[in-house]
């Protein structure tokens, strides 16, 4: 009975758990409405502390009446920490008046209040400035012993501010045993909100001399105070502290920046501060405002050199080489010394707008360079594609300077982009005889380098033996495993990096999603959409088209529509992406809504949107629809067709069995067809039959020899299907000496969170002699169904019988068996194919879906097929 007893209190401290981690990643009212139920369902709504965590949550989701109803049905009576919610939910809301009568309740039924309660009563008096019960509360705060409490005292000082009454509140806070920042800060916000400048600088300094490090809410009421006071000197101060401590890129820092600026603008007067104006707006992004401040200044007084400095690298941000050059002569003429970082800024700033000979000057001028000089130069190389005069300057460097880990980040980079691995080794080397291995950037260049010059194995050891790894390093390797189409070990990468406690960004999710669409793994995307959602990343808007395309290449056509209709903000992409979607699915039609759509929501279509467009067009038999948005594009949106829009044209032609347009759309093109128009062409002259235009366009592909072995293949299987098997093994022997191989057919599937993997012809899986007898007997039923097996896609020289047997080991069919054997009747089934379905598979698999009546949901390399009673989703284009 005790261990009965003990593996209860363990279940039930395991559910209470739950429920609150739950309650904790709530991310929408929906998500609180299905947990506030089945708190209900499961009787824990009379528990104190679930209670108390609805209240909040409500407020927080700004539903206040929800938190007041979850209150009421608590039965709080004497429970002070149920009071403290709600009261803490009321004023979280704004219903000061209510929270405050709810206080007025406390003190009816005698309920002793806590330090926990008073900081809420005390913002909801400052929120309703409600003076008489201020003053009644702080005695009470006094009388119960509380004036010491840190939290309280914050809201009293808050509180006094808003009244204005700045005496009480520096009371207050002198009177305070201890103090957090925010003490200060509500101190010096309160003087500078009622005009005292003077003050609120005093106390600031006061802060600094304790050693606090201030926040961004302290920066912020400062730079008000130095605007204010018009003290441009202190300003500067001020934003340099801001510089050195990191929080310039703060939404508030920056706009009291920008505010302090602006009112120093009607009030310098002197060199000083016209150096201090122009520095300030330079730092905070205003580029052109500094320009025209420098040029105010030159007519009256004469800039320092960290002024010209900061004017030039305004010019290479803007990209204005003209005014750039017009300071480089302002500084010659005018006797400037150039030292070693105003000389590394004008390289920067002539390689930002483009002159690469001007940086080549300055470089060559300089008396005495740094590494920053050397790296400058290297980066101005690699930028404009000069790979090999990056390499030669890197050698003299070496004799006049030691190469920093700048300069080796720089270099890797320079090797990843030219997927030269030997250099890249060489420079790895390198970088262990200096030392730099334990460079967390050098580590992740490194692991990016090895994962894109084909070496995957030579990254993950670079990422194992790393000693300590941020987001990017762990960002990059899970991109790195998508690169080399390893999406399993992705897959475990990501889960990895949660279990060490590393938190996901939006760049992760980025990563991780295509390798979900790859391997049509809905589970795990479904599992990382619900991390989106706790990481509060769904409005992002990249994060959104990623979502939209995996979960259409999971299989999800409603998911990924779901995605969409739930998005605020939607760009070209987004809507490319739906439409991309609808194409896969054979929804033509939907898809050409969604174009019309997209254009009334005033998006312009890019190059990109009309390959979708004509693509989906294609795969539905839409053939004028799909001929008008091609002379659209030019038309209505002067975009000039490229070869994959010729080729989108030719797929729509071919796949409706205008052959002959085809052909002469191909010959009328104004651009020369690659092996991609040819193909298209030759796959539907393959489906068709019409073997005159087939060996015309197989001359024509032979004659481009394209590296690419699908070309090959389906010249091959043309020539095969038309029994001329001498030609066949021709190109076979061509595929041979080339080095060229055929990707193998295979098809995988999910069940119960497994993967199954089938090749064609394999049989050595799980249960063969299962899958091999259910095969034999939808055999029959096939037969009686109507079946004859179309033996031309069998693309080998021998007899009929092997043939058919051939047909049956298609992956596809190992796989829809297999899948038969281990799923639930009547349950949908999802099979993903490498290559296009045959056309034999693919009316098996019309048959087999009326005789088991299931759904059979199959990915191959072009689109999905939702097999249903008999019939395809995609009307037999595909």
């Amino acid at each position: 009975m005790k261990t009965l007893r003990v593996l209860h209190e363990c279940s039930r401290q395991t559910l209470f758990s739950s429920i609150s981690r739950a309650l904790a990643s709530a991310a929408t009212t929906t998500q609180l409405h299905k947990l506030h139920s089945l708190i209900i369902t499961l009787g824990l709504h009379h528990s104190v502390i679930f209670s108390a965590k609805l209240i909040a949550k409500y407020a927080h989701f700004r539903d206040p009446t929800s938190s007041f109803s979850v209150f009421r049905l608590a039965s709080p009576s004497n429970n002070v920490y149920l009071w403290n919610s709600i009261i803490r939910a009321l004023t979280h809301n704004g219903l000061f008046s209510e929270a405050l009568s709810l206080y007025s309740e406390t003190q009816r039924i005698r309920l002793q209040p806590d330090t926990y309660t008073f900081p809420s009563v005390i913002n909801a008096c400052a929120g309703l400035l409600d003076f008489e019960m201020a003053k009644s509360i702080h005695d009470r705060v006094l009388e119960m012993g509380f004036g010491s409490d840190l939290y309280i005292g914050n809201a009293l000082i808050d509180m006094y501010c808003r009244f204005n009454d700045l005496d009480k509140a520096r009371k207050v806070f002198e009177e305070m045993p201890l103090r957090d920042v925010v003490s200060w800060n509500s101190l010096i916000s309160g003087y500078n909100a009622n005009g005292y400048w003077n003050e609120a600088l005093e106390i600031y300094y006061r802060f600094r001399n304790l050693g606090v490090v201030p926040d961004s809410y302290t920066m912020s009421s400062v730079l008000r105070a130095c605007g204010g006071l018009g003290s441009v000197e202190e300003g500067d101060i001020i934003h340099g502290l801001i510089e050195k401590i990191g929080i310039k890129k703060d939404v508030i820092v920056n706009n009291g920046l920008l505010s302090m600026y602006c009112k120093f603008n009607g009030l310098i007067d002197d060199a000083v501060s016209w150096n201090t104006m122009i520095c300030g707006y330079s730092q905070v992004g205003l580029y052109e405002e500094s320009i025209k401040l420098f040029m105010e200044m030159v007519n009256q007084f004469k800039p320092d050199l960290l002024t010209i400095t900061s004017i030039l690298q305004a010019c290479g941000h803007l990209g204005d080489l003209e005014f750039g050059k017009y300071v480089h002569d302002y500084m010659i003429t005018s006797g400037y010394e150039c030292d070693t970082t105003a000389s590394n800024i004008l390289i920067n700033m002539y390689a930002k707008c483009g002159n690469l000979l001007a940086s080549q000057e300055v470089f060559s001028g300089m008396k005495c360079k740094d590494s920053v000089s050397w790296n400058s130069m290297i980066n101005v190389y690699i930028q404009n594609g000069s790979f090999d005069e990056a390499m030669k300057l890197f050698k003299m460097m070496k004799t006049d300077v030691k190469p920093d880990s700048v300069t080796y980040v720089m270099l890797l980079s320079m090797s990843t982009q030219l997927g030269d691995l030997d250099l890249g080794k060489e420079l790895h080397c390198d970088l262990a005889k200096m030392g730099f291995n334990s460079n967390i950037v050098v580590s992740n260049t490194l692991v990016d380098m090895y994962a894109k010059c084909g070496e995957m194995g030579d990254s993950l050891k670079v990422f194992e033996n790393m000693k300590a790894r941020d987001i990017i390093t762990w960002n990059t390797i899970i991109a790195s495993c998508v690169h080399s189409e390893d999406c399993n070990l992705g897959l475990r990468m990501i889960s990895r990096m949660r279990t060490e406690g590393v938190t996901p960004d939006m760049a992760t999710m980025l990563s991780i999603l295509p390798v979900c669409s790859l391997l049509a793994a809905k589970r795990q995307g479904k599992e990382i959409h619900g991390c989106i959602f706790k990481l509060g990343l769904e409005s992002d808007v990249p994060v959104g088209n990623v979502l939209i395309e995996m979960y259409s290449k999971c299989g999800s056509l409603r998911n990924s529509f779901q995605v969409f209709k739930l998005m605020k903000t939607k760009d070209v992409v987004t809507w490319t992406a739906l439409i991309s979607a609808c194409g896969m699915y054979g929804e033509g039609k939907k898809a050409v809504r969604a174009f019309g759509e997209m254009e009334a929501a005033g998006i312009v279509p890019d190059h990109v949107a009309f390959v979708a467009i004509i693509f989906a067009c294609s795969h539905s038999g839409l053939v004028e629809e799909g001929l008008n948005y091609f002379h659209r594009m030019k038309k209505d949106y002067k975009i000039e067709p490229r070869i994959e829009h010729y080729a989108c044209v030719v797929d729509l032609l071919s796949r409706s069995a205008f052959l002959d347009k085809a052909e002469d759309f191909i010959l009328s093109m104004p651009l020369k067809p690659d092996s991609s128009i040819w193909g298209a062409l030759l796959s539907a002259c393959r489906m068709s039959g019409d073997t005159e235009i087939a060996e015309r366009v197989s001359e024509q592909i032979i004659e481009l020899n394209p590296d690419d072995t699908g070309y090959y293949v389906l010249i091959s299987n043309v020539y095969a299907a038309l029994g001329k098997w001498d030609q066949v093994r021709s190109i076979r022997k061509s595929i041979k000496a080339r080095g060229l191989k055929k990707d193998p057919g295979c098809s995988w599937m999910e069940i119960q969170n497994k993967v199954y993997v089938f090749g064609t012809g394999t049989k050595f899986f799980e249960q063969f002699e299962e899958v091999n007898k259910l095969l034999g007997m939808l055999a029959g039923l096939l037969a009686k169904e109507g079946y004859i097996a179309n033996l031309q896609f069998v693309l080998h020289d021998i007899d009929e019988d092997e043939k058919r047997d051939i047909l049956c080991g298609h992956s596809e069919r190992l796989a829809i068996a297999f899948g038969l054997l281990n799923t639930k009747p009547g349950t949908p089934l999802q099979v993903m194919k490498n290559l296009r379905v045959c056309e034999d598979c693919h009316t098996v698999t019309k048959y087999i879906s009326k005789i088991v009546q299931r759904e059979l949901l199959v990915r191959d390399a072009n689109r999905f097929h939702v097999f249903k009673d008999g019939a395809c989703s995609c009307g037999d284009y595909w």
